[in-house]
């Protein structure tokens, strides 16, 4: 995908597609390695606090379940790899961009994040599926643009608003305004664990 259509893609629609050959398959090999290594590590995030609670960056908090690691050298490769970082500044016309934020997300059966906003420094989140049965993500991009009390106001009893599916795809990165678009995930319906990887980036420039 040319940079022109990265940036048209990223205006319109708040996402961004990872070129497949940005990130080495031996890369996504050493991850799942790395992600199973790691788990025993993992510490629960349980935020109960009911309903939405607006924070002064702009994101949204809400109630969630999982159980999360910030990784190691492989996912450390991944975040600071020269054509990660490109994507994401072509896509956000910002001059550079580094990441923040990594890590490693395990979904257990039932395991939930509620509708969220992202923190307000994430320029761009980037996700990607270890495993094959995560599942889409739900988001609403037509509410990308309205204030923080907005979406508080519109969403706050409804944690699982009917809005549209944002596929998170297996072992390929894509790109997402997670700071300004809610976005959330529904109880995992699976029998098994799944995986998810993410990474952060901001522009340290400004």
């Amino acid at each position: 995908m040319s940079a022109g259509t990265l940036r048209q893609t990223w205006l319109a629609e708040g996402r961004a597609d990872v070129p497949a050959d940005a990130v080495e398959a031996g890369l996504w090999e050493e991850l799942a390695e790395e992600a199973e290594r790691l788990e025993p590590f993992a510490v629960v995030r349980h935020n109960q606090r009911p309903g939405l609670l607006a924070m002064r960056d702009g994101s949204i908090t809400s109630p969630q379940r999982c159980t999360v690691h910030p990784g190691g050298a492989a996912l450390r490769a991944l975040a600071q790899s020269k054509a990660l970082a490109d994507v994401a500044a072509e896509a956000t016309g910002a001059p550079t961009m580094t990441a923040i934020r990594f890590g490693f997300k395990y979904y257990q059966p039932t395991d939930y994040m509620h509708v969220h906003r992202d923190d307000g420094k994430f320029e761009i989140t980037f996700s990607a599926a270890l495993t094959s049965g995560l599942g889409a993500m739900g988001w609403l991009p037509n509410l990308r643009w309205l204030t923080t009390a907005e979406v508080v106001g519109r969403l706050a009893e409804t944690p699982y608003p009917d809005g549209d599916a944002f596929p998170i795809q297996y072992r390929a990165l894509t790109g997402f305004d997670g700071s300004r678009i809610p976005h959330w995930r529904a109880p995992l319906d699976s029998e098994s664990r799944e995986v998810l990887v993410t990474v952060c980036f901001t522009d340290l420039s400004v």
